[in-house]
């Protein structure tokens, strides 16, 4: 059954990964934000915290808000001017480095579940 309260957390992870994108590649000259090591040291962390949060307050199913900042972030280089030919290659590579992204939204769901529970 869909939640009907599902757009907020929708938005603000996809929100956060295209502010993520656009504000590291403005700051950095970059082309693409994970050329730079502020992505790795600035942007992952603020990205974990963001889907904590995320995850406590809407605890079912967490993985959707990683991927909707993955998506975020995907959308983000493609809207900056990165080419198609290497989305297959791109999406792996984003699968990869939002793990500490599906950590932290799994202890925040799990968190706000055993909260529930008390």
């Amino acid at each position: 059954m869909k939640d009907s309260n599902d757009f907020f957390p929708y938005a603000a992870s996809t929100l956060c990964g295209l502010v993520v994108f656009f504000a590291i590649t403005w700051a950095t000259g970059d082309n693409e934000a994970w050329d730079d090591d502020i992505y790795y040291l600035v942007g992952i962390p603020f990205m974990c915290v963001v889907v904590f949060v995320i995850a406590y307050l809407f605890p079912l199913k967490p993985w959707r808000w990683v991927m909707s900042m993955a998506g975020g972030q995907v959308l983000a280089a493609l809207m900056h001017g990165s080419s198609l030919n290497l989305l297959p290659l791109a999406m792996i590579f984003m699968a990869v480095i939002s793990i500490p992204q599906f950590l932290a939204a799994f202890v925040g769901s799990k968190l706000s579940r055993k909260k529930a529970c008390e």
